[in-house]
């Protein structure tokens, strides 16, 4: 997720005790019984072919997007990532409404992938860990130690382009594709629904151009391209895009800019981005730059949350249709 950014931390490993013993795989590559009688099944990872539990009961997850993945396929985990002393420490956009992220055991002092307590890891006792595959390979350069921890799965991420192949690659692991293949069937109907919802209220996507712009800082902005995680929802939606935010330059899903340039963020409706990365970030936007905005004049600018809108996973995705289509059908007060 350029969503998620590196922690310098180092990795403690320490002497594992009560290390879990695994029954050694079939012939055929298929589900195989241990001397408890226990059945495991053969997954591949981006770290190979992997022997895990038929029925796992106790699974941490190392990504973010990995725990939004778990939940939405109905499973449960014993520890993950998050950020301690934020509100739900940092996991409301990746956990169903029902569920209070407060509540669950962090294995972390913050999301990025190179921060990891093994020994924090090992105390949550998982019997299957599902972690990730960056370019960064953090993870990948502590496998041994969390392979002594329980059988480990590491996934690959190549950015936020990876959230829909990723409840994919999850439901594999866990036996679970019948209910990732509902999910998928579940947000195709929210897509629809909203098109509906917006062609009732008189808004035709296909002639709206939908301006996402992130407040980065007080001196950056970064407008998502269609490329990113929102402007993937908000094209699924239908909706058009500035020109001016079609492409970016080099590898990235955004464009960065000063705020002198911040004609470059115009649009038929803004959706301004902010988050906790930036917590004196404005709540309102008609003074200023902003005044000389064609959408701030015509009241169709609003302020939704960035923690979410770039969560890359589908609790996210879900939130975002939401959020539009209360915007543009006159549901949410406009922020200027």
């Amino acid at each position: 997720m350029s969503e998620f950014t590196r922690s310098a931390r180092s990795l403690s490993v320490f002497a594992l005790v009560g290390v879990l013993v695994l029954s050694a795989c079939g012939t055929d590559g298929g589900d195989s019984a241990s001397e408890e009688g226990a059945q495991t099944r053969t997954v591949e990872g981006a770290n190979g072919s992997v022997e895990v539990p038929a029925s796992p009961e106790r699974i941490a997850v190392l990504w973010r997007p990995t725990l939004a993945a778990v939940t939405q396929l109905g499973h449960d985990v014993v520890g993950t990532m998050g950020s301690p002393g934020e509100a739900d420490q940092g996991l409301a956009p990746f956990l169903p409404e029902n569920v209070d992220g407060a509540d669950l055991t962090l294995v972390t002092s913050s999301p990025a992938e190179d921060d990891i307590n093994i020994e924090e890891l090992a105390n949550t006792e998982p019997d299957l860990i599902i972690g990730v595959s960056t370019a960064l390979g953090a993870q990948t350069e502590i496998l041994d130690s969390l392979e002594a921890i329980a059988p480990t799965v590491l996934l690959e991420w190549e950015g936020t382009g990876s959230w829909r192949g990723h409840l994919e690659e999850v439901a594999e692991i866990l036996d679970a594709q019948a209910e990732a293949e509902e999910e998928v069937a579940a947000y195709d109907a929210a897509v629809e629904q909203a098109r509906t919802d917006l062609a009732e209220a008189d808004v035709d996507p296909a002639r709206t151009a939908l301006s996402l712009v992130r407040l980065q800082s007080e001196s950056e902005i970064r407008l998502e391209t269609p490329e990113s995680f929102p402007g993937q929802i908000v094209d699924d939606l239908g909706f058009a895009r500035p020109d001016t935010q079609v492409e970016a330059d080099g590898d990235t899903d955004f464009i960065p800019h000063s705020y002198e340039n911040l004609d470059q963020a115009d649009g038929d409706a803004v959706f301004v981005l902010a988050g906790s990365g930036y917590p004196d970030a404005p709540d309102t936007f008609s003074d200023g730059l902003w005044s000389n905005l064609g959408a701030v004049e015509d009241e169709q600018l609003y302020r939704v949350d960035y923690d979410v809108w770039g969560s890359a996973n589908y609790h996210g995705a879900h939130r975002i249709i939401e959020d539009v289509t209360a915007a543009l059908t006159g549901q949410t007060d406009p922020a200027v």
